[in-house]
């Protein structure tokens, strides 16, 4: 990675109303769409300790080129954007993608960097990643780190790093989040055992619901610097001594029934019912997932004030 410039006065007040706005994200636990509604932003936003590890990675590391698989409500991306800012980068360029960003975030991640006047400092994608990066690698695009964080089950992170390493510069940075799920801790591993990633620093689990033993939350590693030999039939086994993670049927519930909450913000009632039974399902004595059900029987007003919308428009 080349050495930034020096962070001037400009940057630094910059980097400061990024940190400003971080905290006040983190403090009210919601941003505003772009029609002007308050959403809450649990629990899809990056817990704060994440937002750090983030944060300390980029500082440390000094990438000058940025990409990023899956945006949300955007606060991996201020934390992206605050070190590029702190580190003194030239006409800063950090590259989106989010298929959901409109639909399920209501833009709420591009109305804050609009307001924060980033607009010019990212390149956002509204397509899928499976079809962003394999373009991106025809254009012969590089970059110095990636944070990858979109779909979560193993094929889509496997296909998110099979194309981000082609994209990485040799000694370049790849950041995973929830390597606590079986598909993330899968794809990781391959990266290690097969292409030869050295891991340089993992923000480890507190315990709870979401962690498993032996597992960080997140996990950064560095590319190697001269490509690993692979024969044509060469490869590493990275799931031998594999044990899934035991509370992978929380992790499960807890994804349909954030997703029920989508649908039922956005008035897809049956949708949000057959979330919120599969769920059940799968974990029974979740008792907030019964009241959230009876929900989606009760009039539109209601629903709208009780699914996470915590202010209104205006």
């Amino acid at each position: 990675m080349a050495e930034a410039a020096q962070p001037t006065a400009a940057d630094n007040g910059l980097a400061q109303r990024i940190r400003v706005r971080i905290e006040q994200i983190y403090s009210t636990k919601s941003v505003q769409g772009e029609d002007g509604t308050t959403y809450n932003i649990m629990p899809a936003a990056l817990p704060l300790e994440r937002g750090r590890f983030l944060l300390d990675v980029c500082r440390k590391y000094r990438p000058l080129a940025t990409l990023e698989v899956g945006m949300a409500w955007g606060v991996s991306t201020l934390h992206i954007l605050q070190a590029l800012m702190e580190n003194g980068v030239a006409q800063p360029r950090h590259v989106l993608m989010d298929p959901f960003q409109g639909s399920s975030f209501h833009n709420a991640a591009l109305r804050t960097l609009a307001e924060l006047g980033l607009e010019d400092c990212v390149e956002f994608h509204a397509q899928p990643s499976s079809l962003v990066l394999p373009r991106m690698v025809g254009e012969g695009r590089q970059f110095d780190l990636a944070f990858i964080d979109g779909d979560h089950r193993f094929d889509a992170v496997f296909v998110d790093f099979f194309y981000i390493d082609q994209l990485l510069k040799p000694g370049g940075v790849a950041i995973f989040d929830d390597t606590s799920w079986d598909g993330v801790y899968l794809a990781c591993r391959f990266a290690q055992t097969n292409y030869g990633y050295e891991t340089i620093a993992d923000l480890a689990a507190s315990g709870g619901s979401g962690s498993a033993p032996g597992r960080p939350l997140m996990r950064a590693c560095r590319k190697p610097l001269t490509p690993v030999e692979r024969e044509q039939t060469h490869f590493v086994p990275f799931f031998e001594d594999f044990v899934s993670n035991r509370f992978g049927k929380r992790l499960t519930a807890s994804t349909l029934r954030y997703q029920g909450l989508i649908a039922l913000r956005e008035g897809r009632r049956a949708e949000a019912r057959r979330c919120f039974r599969e769920a059940l399902g799968v974990d029974p004595l979740h008792v907030k997932t019964y009241f959230r059900l009876i929900r989606t029987y009760l009039p539109a007003a209601l629903i709208r004030a009780t699914t996470g919308r915590t202010g209104s428009a205006g």
